[in-house]
């Protein structure tokens, strides 16, 4: 997996990969059942830095491990196939692309010309297997999409004291690129005494890594779909968040609105925010970056940029984060700056995160 595209593939699931399952090992009569504690994490970190090292072999040991505790991971099976391959073992490479195309892996331009396959690509064995994924292929026609009306779900926390007849600031959370609502509005716990409504709503698209979904971990954005679609896409994740915020504002007293986005979620954060400056007051951005305005499929233009400048804005960034360089917040800072706006900047000794103690700094500073 040397082409950026595939090599990119491996490293990302470091970031999505960081949590713990448990493995049951089965069952057998008359024993007790045995569980394993699998870090997943850990293990994508020594798989990604074997593979990197040149140490397929022991990159392959740790993959294997992974795909035993849960063999539906069809990244995971796809890059245990590139591990034999480099080996060059023709015949397990074959087997695991298999799998890995069988549990959802649809990257069949990334097999095409994925170098990580060359020593095996003469194979006959391995020749069959990717004639078979191309028949696959074919057989299930093109995808494509169309605009259609569905409920989207938020999940909504209230401080422990709430009181009903008092309003609250309303702070809207967008999580990450593979995260989802019920994870993102635990952030909420990092909070001391919060006096805010917090609600996460939930990016509307399964994070397909060229995969189906795995573990109910969601993106925002749908892009590789036509400038038009791409569009339609990003409109209805705005449309979404307004419509979030004008029922949440229905149901309980709210007074200032402000949005919080993570990584892919400040993006969008971000985009909102400045096209309704009369509606949200403030945005807070964690690990962020802006949509190019000049890019032909973004929603945000420049006019946005210099009529919202009403918005209030908190950036925050580690400097250690490896996903979102901290140059990229340096420069939003400064554009941000020349606009004219009110900017509050912070950098964090950290990677790519929202840090406890900066994300209550953030509160405390939309109630000032």
């Amino acid at each position: 997996m040397q082409s950026g595209a595939t090599k990119s593939l491996k490293i990302f699931t470091v970031t999505l990969l960081g949590f713990i399952l448990i493995n049951c090992s089965g069952l057998q009569k008359g024993k007790a059942i045995v569980f394993e504690q699998i870090d997943r994490g850990s293990l994508v970190k020594k798989a990604t830095q074997a593979y990197q090292a040149g140490n397929f072999a022991e990159a392959g040991k740790y993959y294997k491990k992974l795909l035993n505790s849960n063999q539906d991971d069809a990244i995971v099976a796809y890059n245990l196939a590139c591990c034999y391959a480099l080996q060059g073992d023709a015949s397990h490479a074959a087997k695991f692309v298999t799998h890995a195309f069988d549990n959802g892996f649809r990257g069949l331009d990334i097999l095409s010309k994925d170098k990580d396959f060359d020593p095996v690509r003469n194979n006959t064995e391995f020749q069959q297997a990717v004639k078979k994924i191309e028949e696959r292929f074919r057989s299930i026609g093109n995808l494509d999409y169309v605009e259609a009306s569905s409920l989207q779900p938020y999940r909504i926390r209230f401080p422990q004291d709430y009181d009903a007849s008092k309003s609250y600031p309303l702070l809207i959370g967008m999580h990450g690129m593979g995260g989802n609502a019920e994870g993102f509005v635990s952030q909420y716990d990092l909070l001391e005494n919060p006096q805010v409504i917090f609600v996460a709503p939930e990016g509307q698209y399964p994070l397909s890594m060229h995969v189906g979904p795995q573990w109910h971990r969601r993106s925002w954005s749908l892009t590789a779909v036509g400038k038009k679609a791409w569009q339609s896409s990003d409109k209805m994740v705005c449309d979404y968040v307004l419509n979030t915020i004008k029922k949440v504002s229905a149901e309980y007293k709210v007074s200032d609105v402000y949005l919080m986005g993570f990584s892919q979620g400040a993006v969008y954060a971000y985009t909102i925010g400045l096209q309704n400056p009369e509606a949200i007051k403030g945005v807070i951005g964690f690990s962020g970056y802006l949509m190019d305005t000049e890019a032909g499929q973004s929603i945000l233009t420049q006019q946005d940029i210099e009529t919202g400048k009403n918005l209030r804005l908190y950036i925050a960034h580690g400097i250690d984060d490896a996903a979102i360089k901290v140059e990229t917040a340096r420069q939003l800072k400064a554009m941000f700056e020349a606009q004219g706006y009110d900017l509050t900047y912070t950098e964090f000794e950290g990677h790519h995160g929202v840090k406890a103690d900066i994300f209550n700094d953030a509160v405390k500073w939309m109630q000032l």
